[in-house]
């Protein structure tokens, strides 16, 4: 059996740029860190990563048969072309990906667009959001019925609110009676890349089993709207 041949200096000067055209368009469909990169900058990368990723192929086919060489040409045109038909598609893969990771877990906050977040509805109908509460991890049932925002007891004192302490003042009509609460201020109430600081909710004096989310935190918002599966947060 004879040893293979290393490859040639031509065979990886194409490889490497092929890497370096892979790695601009990567930078380049990140956040935008390459300046004046629009119109054609996308087309001609993925076009000098089709050419190397070719002129490599036909270089390493020189040492095999014609149609070894035909082959490996084909092979590298349809590697190609999966790219560029990956490029063209990215926001549409982008959306779907939300679509699955929402479906997955429907209360964790997306980014959607610019200055906006989304989460999915859940399957049973209601809007759930996932947000931090003075940097506790605490699930709120988003409720547009609702004026104020509440905090379960359980997760008030996961945020630092000692109860003992609270003064149970206010009262609150919900669907199983009136309920005392009392009001506190969280330092920091943060949703995904967004927050607000000195946020004014209520601790309810009897548990209710996932916090709800009201309207003085919606209305923080730059705008929010309801969208058929999803709820848009703008900030």
């Amino acid at each position: 059996m004879r040893p293979r041949r290393p490859l040639g200096p031509w065979t990886w000067f194409f490889i490497l740029l092929a890497a370096l055209a892979a790695l601009v368009a990567w930078l380049a469909t990140g956040s935008g860190s390459i300046a004046n990169f629009n119109g054609d900058g996308p087309r001609l990368v993925y076009l000098v990563l089709l050419g190397a990723l070719i002129g490599a192929g036909l270089i390493h086919g020189r040492r095999l048969r014609w149609q070894g060489a035909l082959g490996a040409a084909f092979a590298w045109l349809a590697i190609g072309a999966v790219l560029v038909l990956a490029y063209s598609f990215r926001f549409e893969a982008e959306d779907a990906w939300r679509r699955i990771k929402g479906e997955l877990v429907p209360g964790q906050a997306m980014v959607a667009g610019e200055r906006a977040i989304e989460v999915r509805r859940a399957r049973d109908g209601h809007f759930y959001i996932d947000a931090r509460v003075n940097g506790v991890p605490v699930r709120f049932l988003v409720d547009t019925g609702a004026t104020s925002t509440v905090l379960d007891p359980r997760d008030a004192e996961r945020a630092g609110f000692n109860l003992q302490r609270l003064s149970f003042y206010q009262r609150l009509r919900t669907a199983n009676g009136v309920v005392r609460a009392a009001p506190v201020t969280a330092a920091r109430l943060d949703f995904g890349p967004t927050g607000f600081a000195d946020a004014a909710m209520l601790v309810n004096g009897a548990r209710i089993g996932t916090s709800l989310l009201g309207i003085n935190t919606l209305n923080k918002f730059r705008g929010w709207r309801a969208e058929r599966d999803r709820l848009v947060l703008e900030y």
